[in-house]
């Protein structure tokens, strides 16, 4: 696949490697991926055989975001299932209203 491009802004994209492997990704995976690196302000470029989709894609993010993007991964998979869960419920939880006031309840002694 290509080695790198042109991000809109300019930059250079380059493939998303792994542990030294390039990431190449079937499409329910892009579905976690793009959005996970998106929602943490990464540009992500999909290159990949559309028409054939047991083809993989290859993701190319900005040469200066790429050790960002790997942390960020490596944090993804090392959270699991139960990770990913959690952070969407607390993603889902109505923000705190600071015009009202919190009342602690009173301690019983």
């Amino acid at each position: 696949m290509n080695n790198s491009s042109p991000a809109a802004d300019g930059r250079k994209l380059v493939p998303l490697v792994l542990d030294g492997l390039e990431l190449e990704v079937s499409e329910l995976e892009l579905a976690t991926i793009k959005p996970l690196l998106e929602a943490n302000g990464i540009e992500v470029v999909v290159q990949g055989a559309t028409p054939l989709p047991n083809l993989p894609y290859e993701l190319l993010v900005p040469e200066d975001e790429l050790e960002r993007a790997q942390t960020i991964l490596r944090e993804a998979l090392q959270a699991g299932p139960e990770g990913a869960a959690e952070a969407e419920s607390a993603a889902e939880a109505p923000p705190a209203d600071p015009s009202f006031p919190v009342e602690e309840s009173p301690e019983e002694g």
